[in-house]
C-alpha cells in the first residue's frame, strides 16, 4: 500500500513540474503579447493635424464669407477655418484646420475633404485646387 501511494506522489510530482515549466514558459509570451496590444492601441489614439487648403474662383460677398466660415466649422473634427479672398481678382481660398485621431474602426467618422467643395459649390463659388499637409505633432 505504501508502494503505491509512493508512486502516486512521484506521478503527481513529475505531472507538477510539466505544469510549472509550461507557465513558466507561457507567462512571459502572454504579457509580452498583451503589452504589445496595449502599445499599439496607445500609438492609434495620437492626434494628427492637417491643414487642407482648397482654392477657388467667383464672386463672394462678406455674408456669404462668414456663412461659410461657420458652416466649415461644423464639419467633422474642425478646429479653425480661415477664408482668404481677392475681390480684384475674384479668387480665394479656404484654409480649414483639422485635429483627429487616426482610424481604429470602420465605425470612426472621420473628416472628409469632399465635404469642402460641396461647400463651396452651394454658395455658387468654383473649386478649384486642394492641397494639404500634415503637421508632425
Amino acid at each position: 500500500m505504501i508502494k503505491i501511494l509512493y508512486l502516486c506522489y512521484t506521478y503527481l510530482k513529475i505531472k507538477s513540474m510539466k505544469l510549472i515549466r509550461i507557465l513558466a514558459f507561457l507567462i512571459p509570451i502572454l504579457c509580452f503579447t498583451n503589452f504589445h496590444s496595449y502599445a499599439q492601441t496607445t500609438n492609434n489614439q495620437e492626434v494628427k493635424t492637417t491643414i487642407y487648403y482648397y482654392s477657388f474662383s467667383g464672386e463672394l460677398s462678406s455674408s456669404t464669407l462668414s456663412e461659410i466660415e461657420t458652416e466649415a466649422k461644423q464639419l467633422t473634427n474642425v478646429d479653425e477655418v480661415k477664408v482668404k479672398y481677392k475681390e480684384e481678382n475674384k479668387l480665394g481660398q479656404l484654409i480649414v484646420i483639422v485635429k483627429e485621431k487616426s482610424r481604429s474602426s470602420e465605425g470612426d467618422v472621420l473628416f472628409q475633404p469632399t465635404d469642402l467643395k460641396k461647400l463651396l459649390s452651394k454658395n455658387n463659388l468654383s473649386p478649384n485646387e486642394l492641397n494639404l499637409e500634415i503637421l508632425k505633432n
